[in-house]
Formats: structure tokens, C-alpha cells, sequence
């Protein structure tokens, strides 16, 4: 398989000053992977899902607090903080693992804590909240050549809605995240894209 050509950065420098224009290539989901992780320590138990024909898709909210003065617009100030909205698709072969000892747990094992993740321990730091994970999207271009690796951490997240779509093989989860952005990690591509566990 041939690459792209080499992606970098160019600097174009100019009477307005320095200008970069961005020649990375755009994100593509054959390269992506999202992990599903929990909150065991010092190694957390964790899954490997390929979004294949899919979506993943985050939503931040910023709350502005728009103050008038005599009917015209004056100060602004920011509002209380909102949890990311999060929704992903996956392939849907079984709703819950097999029984045998060491079994693969699903995604919705993972999420709901049942079945081969019934040990699964939650990633919040109150044990007293609501179970939750935190998912790992990583970005690992197939070639190096086509830019750096990255990877987006949303802590946790709690799933509040399953779409089981019997025709279509897919389910469709869409939750919250208890943070207003993701943690974002941006590396040398330089190691091969994870290998997805078999669910």
C-alpha cells in the first residue's frame, strides 16, 4: 500500500506576520479505535472496539452568560460548566459474553458492569456515584507519513441510552461524560495500530 506524501506543517511568513497552514491528513475511522476502560489499578481492564461503518461524536458545551445594560448588550461571563455529550456506534453480535472462564466481555458488559465485567471497577472517583468508564479514542494514522498519532480521553462516561437495531446488526449509544472537554494527547506516529479484541 503506497502513502500519502510526507504531511508537515509549512510556515508561510508574510506582512501579517507567520501563517501556518495545517497539511496534516483528515481523520479517518479505518484508523481509530475506541477503548473502553475501567477504573482498576495499576492495570485497567479494558476492550477494543473498531468503529468500522460507524460514528463517533462529542459535543462541548460552553455556557455564556450574555449581561445587558438598559437593553444593550455589556458584559459576559461564563456560565455553569456542561458534561460532553457522547455518541458511538458498534456492531452488534452478542449483547453479553459467553460464560466460559476468561471470556471477552462485550461492549455492554463494559458499560453496564454485567457479565464477564461484573468485576469491572468504576472509574469515578467516588464510589458512591453511579458506575461509569472513561473511553479512549485512538488515532493511529495507518501510515506515518500521514501525521502524528493522537489520543482523546473522555472520563467518565455513563451511557444513558441503547438503540438496538436488529436490521442494521448495530447499537447506538449516546451518554455523558462528567467533563467539559476531552484530555487530548498528540504523539510521533512511530507503533502500529492496536489490535481490536474479537466481540
Amino acid at each position: 500500500m503506497k502513502c500519502s506524501s510526507q504531511s508537515k506543517e509549512i510556515s508561510v511568513k508574510g506582512l501579517l506576520g507567520r501563517i501556518w497552514k495545517l497539511a496534516y491528513a483528515q481523520i479517518d475511522l479505518k484508523n481509530v479505535t475506541l477503548r473502553i476502560q475501567d477504573g482498576s489499578t495499576p492495570s485497567p481492564n479494558h476492550i477494543d472496539v473498531t468503529i468500522g461503518e460507524g460514528n463517533f461524536t462529542y459535543d462541548e458545551t460552553k455556557n455564556r452568560d450574555y449581561q445587558l445594560d438598559r437593553g444593550k448588550l455589556n458584559t459576559v461571563r461564563d456560565g455553569d460548566e456542561a458534561p460532553m455529550d457522547i455518541s458511538f456506534d458498534f456492531i452488534w453480535d452478542y449483547i453479553t459474553g459467553s460464560s466460559d472462564s476468561g471470556a471477552i466481555p462485550t461492549v455492554e458488559d463494559a458499560l453496564k458492569r454485567k457479565g464477564p465485567a461484573a468485576d469491572w471497577a468504576t472509574t469515578d472517583s467516588d464510589p458512591c456515584a453511579p458506575y461509569c468508564v472513561d473511553l479512549i479514542l485512538l488515532n493511529v494514522p495507518i501510515c506515518t507519513a500521514e501525521g502524528d498519532k493522537e489520543t482523546l480521553t473522555f472520563p467518565d462516561f455513563r451511557y444513558e441510552k441503547l438503540a438496538h437495531d436488529t436490521k442494521a446488526g448495530t447499537v447506538a449509544c449516546t451518554g455523558k461524560c462528567n467533563a467539559v472537554e476531552p484530555t487530548v494527547l498528540r504523539e510521533p506516529n512511530t507503533s502500529p495500530s492496536p489490535s481490536p479484541s474479537p466481540l
